[in-house]
Formats: C-alpha cells, structure tokens, sequence
C-alpha cells in the first residue's frame, strides 16, 4: 500500500471506525474478511490481490481501504483468531489427567473441528508456508511459526508420554510420527471441503477414521476391528 493512502484522511477515519467499532463496520468489515479468506483459499496468498477480493464483494478497491490497510491485515485478520484458539484448546486438552491415547484423539478432534467451524480460514493457514511469509509482517510472521510449533511439541511430547506409559509403539521416532498425523489431518484441504452438502464426510467421519488408522498403528496391543460405523458411501478421489 502506498504512503499516500496510508497518512490519508481515509486511514484515519478507518482508524477512528475501529476504535469506535460500530456495528455496521463491524459487519462489512468481516464480511470483507471472509470474501479475502475465499480469495486467498482458491488463488493463494501470493496470487491474490485486492482488486480480486472487491471484485468478491461487489465493490472497488478504493472503497476497500475505509476498511482495511492492506492484503497483508487481511490475511493477518483470516488467520490469528483461529490459530490462537486452537493452541488454547489443545493445551486445556494437554493439561488434562487422561491417558495419552484419549488425548491424541482430541487433539485429531481439534484439528478437523477447527476446520469446519472456521472454514475458510484454516484452510486458508495450512495451505502457505508460513515459514515463507516473506512478505508478510516479518514479527507476525514469527509469532505464527512459534504458535505453530508449539501445537507441534504438544504433539510430540503427548506421544512421547504415551511410549514411556506403555500405550505406544517404542521402536517408531515419536516426531516422525507427529509428522504423519499433521499429514494426515492438514492435508484433508485438498479433498475435503467442510460444507453443507460438499462432501460425503462428516468431520466426526474424519475423526473416527484418523484417529483408528493413527492410534491402532502406534498402539503396543493389538485390538480388535470395530463393528463398521453406517457412513456415507465412499466415492473415489475425482468424484470428490
């Protein structure tokens, strides 16, 4: 954005709204956000311009900046929110006196969920690098790639736990098998649209089959199958 806009009587009322936040400005102003999420989901974030997001909304991009800065703030906006909120959710997950195996299923539950309630956001996250951002808010940036990380040691020490309780597999790297469950479970934005109606897969599908296929492969005892749950007829990776 140009220094021009940005000391421009059009920054400083758009400060002013913020601070008073109104109502109605809060309302375009998510709705702006949204549509910028939708942008950045379908042309990526490098793609993406804002000529594209007020083209989503029906507007212009000079109208734009009453609302928001820049791409950056937009995709800063799409974004915060929900990582920080699914940090504290696995953390309140970690801190609980449950075994291992319990707690790696609810964190598998926080990421699927966390996918269909603030879709299109985390799709959004999981698909740049954030490591990347080099064009982003260099401190933003940083902050992002900590949190994200820190969702990562959970992980990892949660599974760690369960080797020395005796739950899982010793013979397999406990980060390696952090890596395969992200895989797993991040990778689902390239087949699995979390709407009504987009798809055969409800997220409690998702939750059941991941967590089986992951907990059953790690797990010192071998169990016995389950009774097959009644889902939706599977369909083939095109019909998707």
């Amino acid at each position: 954005m140009s220094e021009s806009v940005t000391t421009s009587g059009i920054a400083r009322r758009r400060a002013a709204a913020l601070s008073e936040n109104g109502p109605e400005y809060a309302s375009k102003r998510s709705e702006l956000i949204r549509a910028a999420a939708e942008v950045f989901r379908r042309k990526g974030y490098a793609n993406a311009t804002l000529n594209d997001i007020a083209a989503e909304v029906g507007s212009d991009r000079a109208s734009l900046y009453y609302y928001v800065g820049s791409k950056e703030e937009l995709f800063q906006e799409c974004i915060t929110e929900t990582v920080v909120l699914n940090l504290d959710r696995a953390e309140a997950i970690v801190r609980q006196d449950i075994p291992p195996r319990e707690k790696v299923r609810q964190l598998i539950a926080v990421l699927i969920n966390s996918q269909v309630e603030h879709y299109p956001y985390m799709y959004v996250y999981v698909q740049e690098d954030m490591a990347r951002a080099d064009s982003l808010d260099n401190q933003w940036a940083r902050g992002m790639v900590e949190r994200t990380r820190r969702l990562e040691r959970m992980f990892i020490e949660t599974l760690a736990d369960g080797v020395k309780a005796g739950e899982f597999r010793p013979d397999l790297s406990v980060t390696l098998m952090a890596n395969s469950l992200f895989g797993m479970t991040q990778w689902t934005h390239r087949w699995w649209v979390p709407t009504e109606g987009a798809s055969r897969y409800s997220a409690d599908d998702l939750i059941e089959v991941f967590s089986a296929v992951f907990l059953d492969g790690i797990d010192v005892k071998p169990r016995k199958p389950r009774k097959p749950r009644a889902t939706s007829t599977p369909r083939s990776a095109a019909a998707r």
